[in-house]
């Protein structure tokens, strides 16, 4: 086996090791940078994902005030385009306060009664755009249903 003096082994190594004060504030300051290029892309990712939930949210009233009017609605007296009054989302809701779920039923006027009616569920909410301007949706969540004249009410 090799020995190696131990006066030779420690020589090798710097007694000093470490960072100086310069290279720790360098250090810092490229890391405060890419924080700070990052930072938008979290914040624009969060509002993608705030919309989003709102979006899933709106179309889910939509297709429960649908269905709701659908089953439970008496169409015999609908002959012409009603629109029903707006109501607003529940409390619990991720949707603005000032959202409002409008309901238009439309019927295919024929001789007589009507063969069907259109209900047509719009959801009418605020979201916040680029640089902070509220653009109000009203064309972005729209749920149809079709309801025949087969004698259910």
């Amino acid at each position: 086996m090799l020995q190696i003096p131990r006066a030779e082994y420690l020589s090798g190594l710097r007694r000093d090791a470490g960072l100086t004060l310069l290279e720790v504030v360098v250090a810092v300051s490229i890391a405060a940078v890419a924080a700070m290029l990052l930072y938008p892309v979290f914040v624009v990712g969060n509002s993608m994902i705030i919309a989003n939930q709102q979006k899933m949210e709106a179309e889910g009233l939509a297709m429960d005030r649908a269905l709701e009017i659908f089953n439970t609605f008496d169409f015999s007296q609908v002959r012409s385009e009603t629109n029903l009054p707006p109501i607003a989302p529940p409390a619990d809701s991720l949707l603005p306060a000032n959202t409002e779920i409008r309901t238009l039923i439309v019927p295919n006027s024929g001789a007589g009664m009507p063969l069907k009616w259109d209900i047509e569920v719009r959801v009418w909410r605020d979201r916040i755009g680029p640089g902070g301007k509220i653009v109000t949706l009203t064309n972005d969540t729209v749920y149809r249903v079709t309801r025949y004249n087969i004698g259910r009410n």
